[in-house]
């Protein structure tokens, strides 16, 4: 999360949106403010906000559809802030994808509550998103999205298969994987009498990785089955 996250406050009544507004901005966030539904896919479709805060009922669509389109665009909090007070109304903004639901009249203090509670769960699942996709093991370092690995800091260079066979044993670390097991998801089918194919691979991986050089890992084959990853003693 930004040190200032940023906040899209769509609300037809524009009193009430610039007040809203200004509590925001009074506790640190930026916020932009659209007051009908065009104006909020204009902002939305150049920009993408750490908070969604929506009206349902707008001059010229539904709070709801918007909350639809801004699913398909990201996972961040949508609050929605509506005079609507029917179950139904909840339920379906709900099942759209909005997080919490807010009726006015409401207290500013709970509305700014809520809106701190929900960035603060962005905030939470997106630190977890991003350790996982780095993993560390001795001196190995993947960045699982951008399927790269690096060896004390220096990327290796690695393709397509090199980098799945790779992260496929780190994530078995000290456990050997079978030939069959790696064949198939590297290659994404059966190994069949294909076993020269990995073989290769491995061999490959081995020196683009600089195992001997490099040292604190190993990557060894102890019983002519599978392979193992592991990371040694400083020293090894």
């Amino acid at each position: 999360m930004p040190a200032r996250a940023s906040i899209l406050i769509v609300e037809d009544y524009e009193v009430m949106a610039q007040l809203n507004a200004r509590l925001l901005e009074r506790r640190g966030y930026e916020t932009s403010v659209a007051f009908t539904a065009a104006g909020a896919r204009e902002l939305f479709g150049g920009k993408e906000f750490d908070l969604y805060v929506l009206d349902i009922t707008l001059p010229d669509g539904d709070g709801r559809t918007l909350c639809k389109e801004i699913r398909q665009r990201t996972d961040a909090p949508v609050l929605f802030l509506t005079g609507k007070t029917e179950t139904r109304d909840k339920l379906e903004s709900f099942l759209l994808g909005g997080d919490y639901y807010l009726t006015k009249p409401y207290d500013k203090d709970e509305f700014l509550a809520v809106v701190q509670a929900l960035l603060r769960r962005a905030g939470q699942v997106q630190k977890k998103i991003d350790e996982a996709s780095v993993i560390t093991r001795g001196p190995i370092k993947l960045m699982v999205a951008e399927r790269k690995a690096y060896v004390n800091e220096l990327e290796a260079e690695l393709t397509a298969k090199e980098f799945s066979l790779l992260l496929i044993l780190v994530q078995n670390e000290d456990t050997e994987v079978s030939y069959e097991t790696i064949y198939e998801q590297v290659w994404g089918g059966p190994m069949n009498d294909d076993v020269g194919a990995l073989r290769q691979l491995v061999s490959r991986l081995r020196k683009k990785l600089d195992e001997e050089n490099a040292r604190g890992f190993s990557i060894f084959n102890k019983h002519g089955k599978g392979y193992t990853f592991a990371v040694l003693p400083t020293g090894e």
